[in-house]
């Protein structure tokens, strides 16, 4: 049963009025020294502590080992301070990994955030005079939202805090947004005839940033007499009258009442305190915070302010938590995220009895990825990372089976390289079917046992900095057909058959035309017989005499995919037959005519005849339709032995025909 905000109020008053006794800052990285886990978290120390004790560590002496948040595997969590424990150094080295890089210790939200990205890009941390830390952060703990737009950064949120402004001095008991506004630009110097002295914390400190949006205000405004000091220490900072500083209502209650190290209650006992804020909108103001047995609790009312309420965040690389991606991590999503039927392990019973403690209300939304319920994205975070995504992938798809294959090339080189494919398919109803996430060494994927129907299906390419542009593609996921073809050798004037058959799968019968075509040509076409999915298609018996490349292509129905094939026609030669007619016997004196015919089926062959006598040429013509009437020379008195012979031509075969006989007289 999850922890409403009301009785998560009341859990962290019991917490703390159990006998949770406040001793000297006893607190660490994950202890015992040495110690190393899977899930590393940096930033924020508005939630430093929280983490700390959800880790399992101990925080302030109390041990919180019995209620350590793991995974489903045992994977446990790692959250390191933002200033070194116990000597408040804010240029300490942590190492997260065994044998791994010693590293700047990120110090707040931003930093944290930074860390993170350059844990993904390899980067070196916390500049180019760092050193890389490829892989040795695994969340950043963020009291803020994103500071660069983008989708490679979920910001999962775990609670809600607020900020609140902490003073000494009874002259700074209640304060409006103005007077804050006016303060920190340094117009306003005195509220009640007390001289203000304004701090602020450090540089990439998310309640810094928070703070000065609340009052309308940008770094840059800030007056030279704002003082800058560490987040949530309010003995370094209320230390005199007239002071004032942001500073989180939870650690403000957790460091009060003993639960997290303390860093307050030496200014507390001198008169620090939550001003009472008039939020926008009220007449009256609001504190933001009550008392209950003796101890410090949330007033709800600022926490749910939308102009003061914060939700607080861990953050993690989108793609950690995508159970359809490569990259996901399930102790990542285990711990941190709660979707559908899913509770984060930080979303828990006795998880939320510890955020509670710590100053934080509890919300429904603990660990929620959805943007639409408190979920936020943003970009890498720090200088020169380029935001650029990929382009657009140069897509092909090729349909079998039930199946659809998608193949692509990888889009232009962007300053981050690719990391991932994204494939994404989706039906008719634009319901997505199937996602696949594929390495960038993969450049295609295939979807197999897909029921008949339209799809659509797009693909990305990924990097670190999000999702590119998508390539498209729809169409129709059909069954096979197979398409078979053959051709006998034929000579030219006679009448090409091919012979066709298309067959088809899963019961399914082709119906439908075929085209046969050389190139772009079409030779011919022919209607398939309905019972056997064949067709025998005739071309045109005057193709040139050559070998023919043919493509028979079947163009498919509503439930077959198209299909082809390719046959080898060869066209040759006709075959020539050569007949004469000529005079039995001729005069000396005169000149005998032999008439010549050359025929060949399908058509009228042309070209040159020849009289031989022997071997020597006595006469020529030239046919005409098939005809040629040759007028020989006067022959000598005797028997001539003669023979005709066609030379042929590009598509009739030469021929000689059988001897005759002129007898001269």
């Amino acid at each position: 049963m999850r922890t409403t905000r009301y009785t998560a109020t009341l859990v962290a008053a019991a917490v703390v009025a159990g006998g949770l006794a406040l001793s000297s800052p006893a607190y660490a990285d994950p202890t015992p020294a040495g110690t190393f886990r899977q899930l590393v978290g940096v930033g924020s120390d508005t939630t430093q502590d929280v983490l700390n004790a959800l880790a399992g560590d101990t925080v302030n002496s109390i041990s919180y080992s019995a209620s350590a948040v793991k995974s489903a595997s045992g994977a446990g969590v790692a959250s390191y301070d933002a200033i070194e424990p116990g000597t408040g150094s804010t240029t300490s080295k942590i190492t997260t990994r065994t044998g791994g890089p010693s590293f700047a210790r990120p110090n707040g939200s931003g930093n944290g955030r930074i860390a993170l990205t350059k844990s993904l890009t390899g980067e070196a941390y916390p500049d180019s005079a760092g050193v890389a830390i490829k892989g040795q952060v695994d969340f950043a703990r963020s009291s803020g939202g994103p500071s660069a737009s983008g989708s490679a950064l979920t910001y999962i949120p775990m609670a809600r805090d607020a900020v609140g402004v902490a003073v000494r001095g009874s002259a700074l008991d209640t304060l409006t947004v103005k007077q804050l506004h006016d303060i920190y630009n340094g117009s306003l110097t005195t509220v009640n005839g007390q001289t203000v002295h304004p701090r602020i914390p450090q540089s990439g400190s998310g309640t810094r940033k928070f703070f000065l949006n609340a009052i309308g205000l940008q770094d840059t405004e800030l007056a030279a007499s704002v003082t800058v000091v560490q987040e949530n220490q309010g003995n370094t900072a209320l230390t005199e009258d007239g002071a004032l500083v942001p500073f989180s209502v939870g650690s403000w209650i957790a460091q009060n009442n003993g639960v997290s190290p303390d860093y307050t209650t030496t200014a507390a006992a001198a008169g620090g305190h939550l001003a009472a804020v008039q939020l926008p909108g009220d007449t009256g103001a609001t504190s933001p915070v009550t008392t209950v047995n003796g101890k410090l609790s949330p007033v709800n009312a600022y926490y749910e302010n939308s102009t003061f309420g914060r939700d607080v965040y861990n953050v993690v690389p989108t793609r950690a938590v995508d159970p359809t991606s490569i990259f996901f991590d399930k102790d990542l999503y285990d711990v941190f995220v709660t979707s559908g039927s899913h509770t984060a392990a930080l979303a828990s019973d006795s998880a939320e009895s510890v955020i509670a403690s710590f100053g934080f209300v509890n919300e429904s939304y603990n660990g929620s990825v959805n943007l639409a319920k408190h979920a936020k994205q943003g970009g890498l975070e720090g200088t020169g990372i380029s935001t650029a995504v990929p382009a657009a992938p140069a897509l092909k798809t090729t349909l079998g089976d039930q199946s659809v294959k998608l193949s692509w090339t990888a889009p232009d080189a962007t300053a981050l390289p690719v990391t991932d494919y994204r494939v994404t398919l989706y039906g008719s109803d634009g319901a997505v079917v199937a996602t696949k996430d594929v390495p960038a060494t993969t450049t295609s994927a295939s979807f197999t046992g897909l029921a008949i129907g339209n799809y659509s299906a797009t693909v990305t390419a990924d990097n670190l900095s999000g999702t590119g542009a998508a390539a498209n593609w729809s169409g129709a996921v059909k069954y096979k057909s197979t398409t078979t073809a053959s051709v006998a050798t034929t000579a030219y004037g006679k009448t090409p058959k091919v012979a066709v058959t298309v067959a088809g799968s899963h019961g399914v019968k082709p119906t439908g035309k075929v085209t046969v075509k050389e190139g772009s040509t079409v030779l011919g076409t022919g209607t398939l017989d309905a019972s056997t999915g064949k067709v025998t298609v005739s071309l045109s018996n005057h193709l040139k005499v050559a070998t023919h490349t043919l493509t028979v292509s079947y163009p498919g129905t509503s439930k077959l995919l198209s299909s082809s094939a390719t046959a080898t026609l060869k066209v040759t030669k006709a075959t020539a037959s050569v007949s004469t007619t000529a005079p039995a016997t001729v005069s000396h004196t005169a000149k005998a005519k032999v008439t010549v015919k050359v025929t060949a089926t399908g058509t009228t062959p042309g070209g040159t005849v020849k009289i031989y006598e022997g071997t020597k040429v006595i006469a020529t013509g030239t046919l005409s339709g098939g005809k040629v009437t040759i007028t020989l020379p006067k022959l000598a008195k005797g028997k001539h032995t003669l023979h005709a012979t066609y030379a042929g031509s590009s598509t009739v075969n030469a021929k000689t025909g059988a001897n005759f006989v002129i007898k001269s007289t």
